[in-house]
């Protein structure tokens, strides 16, 4: 049995080279670029009005109109000092005008223009150029794409990006007691509950499952379900079958398969019996507990950072927090305790609501968590003020941050 921290380095010293490859920019969200991303153009690429107005020159309060000017039209109009165009919100600010009265600050009296006071040089123009200049670096190797990053790429002619690929995961479960969720168990039998809780978890963080299936627990079905998932893809995370139960033919069979085993077990406590590998080909293989807190807590702990490192991500490991447990919790030596809590604000600190638990099958005690608090594996009897360190779920909206 290995602590927590050696554990993790194994998994991560282990995850595989990130690859590149180019994808359609609507494709390209929550994947990390590979290479910097520079304009071919000005932005704008042109003096454009910034709002619905009047394109003139100079300070005079009398104007002649010209004919209006729209955005797209690429006409070529002049005014001088008296003369206005009518411009609308986008359109290219004409030659010789230097400034952009609101449609609000103008009367207009057969086709004059009277100005009560007139805005200063430059007002409501974007000019060529200022957002950004050509060749300019608009876009960085390693940053993760978002819907804003997807607007500047296109801005800067970018249809096809460079990131790094996500790896594809595949997923079995086993058991032979274990049925489908729309089926009713007979006598010990139970329904799938870890098959949708861990695709679900990894697509929610941004990482969905490939290929899934499950596997009864005998070696042949195992066996023909690992041969056919390590072929086709990246990482393969399989759940139960781990422990040293005299079903859990699991690891022996990843072995006969070419697995070479790093762990079997984690000084830790929920998923002690955590199982990982590298497949003959050098990909990443789990064997996580079959019950699924454990399976909540493993993904979260080691399968997403080894995603995010072998995805290009420049930090993979979510950012640590510190706050206030409010009740006492007590735990035995020599094993590191994931808390699954309820982190929220009270006034300029955080709270820690650890809800009362059965074990780390009891599912039904996650349903509102939104955080794990972590009790060190020297750490006895913690009292309520005292205060731990915690993270949020990969999956909490707005909690995107890592180090």
């Amino acid at each position: 049995m290995i602590p927590f921290k050696k554990a993790l380095k194994l998994v991560l010293d282990n995850s595989g080279e990130p690859e590149v490859e180019e994808i359609s920019i609507d494709r390209a969200i929550g994947h990390v670029l590979a290479f910097d991303v520079h304009s071919d153009i000005d932005m704008p690429p042109f003096n454009r009005s910034a709002m619905d107005g009047f394109a003139i020159s100079g300070d005079d309060l009398r104007h002649e109109l010209l004919e209006e000017i729209v955005a797209g039209d690429a006409r070529e109009t002049r005014v001088k000092p008296g003369i206005a165009c009518p411009i609308m919100t986008g359109a290219i600010v004409p030659e010789g005008a230097d400034r952009i009265v609101i449609v609000e600050e103008s009367v207009i009296e057969d086709s004059i223009l009277y100005l009560e006071k007139v805005p200063p040089e430059g007002a409501n123009i974007c000019w060529q150029g200022e957002d950004i200049k050509k060749g300019q670096l608009v876009l960085e190797h390693g940053t993760r794409l978002s819907q804003q990053h997807m607007g500047i790429a296109a801005m800067a002619g970018r249809g096809i990006m460079p990131v790094f690929r996500k790896p594809r995961i595949a997923v079995v479960t086993t058991g032979t007691e274990i049925v489908p969720p729309t089926w009713i168990p007979s006598p010990g039998q139970v329904r799938n509950a870890n098959l949708p809780l861990i695709t679900t978890q990894l697509s929610m963080s941004g990482f969905p499952a490939a290929v899934s299936a499950h596997s009864a627990d005998d070696p042949g079905s195992l066996s023909a379900s690992f041969k056919q998932f390590l072929s086709c893809s990246d990482v393969l995370i399989v759940a139960g079958g781990v422990s040293r139960g005299t079903r859990d033919f699991v690891p022996s069979v990843l072995e006969s398969l070419g697995v070479r085993i790093h762990f079997r077990m984690v000084a830790q406590k929920p998923g002690k019996p955590l199982t990982f590998g590298s497949s003959a080909a050098g990909n990443p293989v789990f064997g996580l507990p079959g019950n699924p807190v454990s399976v909540m807590v493993s993904i979260e702990e080691y399968v997403l950072p080894l995603l995010r490192k072998r995805s290009g991500f420049k930090g993979y490991h979510k950012r640590a927090y510190h706050g206030e447990i409010t009740s006492d919790y007590r735990k035995k030596p020599g094993r590191l305790n994931f808390i699954r809590v309820i982190a929220y604000r009270e006034g300029n600190s955080w709270k820690l609501h650890h809800p009362d638990s059965s074990g780390s099958g009891d599912l039904m005690s996650t349903v509102n968590v939104n955080a794990l608090a972590i009790v060190g594996s020297d750490q006895l009897n913690i009292l309520a003020g005292e205060t731990l360190p915690f993270h949020f779920f990969s999956s909490t909206a707005g909690e995107l941050a890592f180090s």
